[in-house]
């Protein structure tokens, strides 16, 4: 492994240690590699979305679900609500069994959306704060509540878009 690939794993792996290691991040999949706690983490780099296909079918491990419920302030009851699998489920995963397709795919939905969010908010904490506030466009709902659907991943998406281009939200 080249000493590149390795400072890029070692920045990615360090977000929530270390935030401002997101922000010097250039593309998409680098960010939600960030998110998700590191390419050691997720067991590969991804480049693109071809990579993000072959992890959902393989599976991510159950600690990402961990490191997705800090970012977003929640339990891990909340969290194993979001991507559809019962709390006692989780609980009795071991940090490195894999996740089914489904549930991959939607912590994967969800990554990208924090992703987006710190991109579009500036910082984890802003993100997180929106992220559990009641807003307006969603019926004074959180975009929180949405993230367990990938319509609803879109539509927080489509929100964070919005807000990019200043459009009231």
């Amino acid at each position: 492994m080249s000493n590149v690939v390795v400072m890029r794993n070692l920045k990615i792996q360090n977000l929530t240690k270390e935030p401002k290691v997101f922000y010097g991040l250039q593309n998409k999949y680098d960010r939600i590699v960030s998110v998700l706690g590191g390419s050691v983490q997720v067991g590969r780099v991804i480049n693109s979305d071809i990579d993000l296909i072959e992890i959902t079918r393989k599976g991510l491990p159950k600690s990402v679900v961990a490191t997705v419920s800090n970012i977003l302030g929640i339990s891990m009851e909340k969290m194993s609500n979001l991507i559809h699998v019962s709390h006692r489920t989780i609980q009795r995963k071991n940090d490195n069994e894999l996740l089914n397709v489904y549930s991959t795919e939607q912590i994967l939905e969800i990554a990208e959306v924090i992703s987006r969010g710190i991109e579009v908010l500036g910082s984890i904490e802003n993100f997180s704060h929106w992220v559990n506030s009641e807003i307006r466009v969603l019926n004074y709902k959180k975009p929180l509540d949405y993230l367990d659907t990938s319509f609803g991943t879109k539509l927080i998406k489509d929100i964070l878009g919005r807000i990019e281009q200043g459009v009231y939200s």
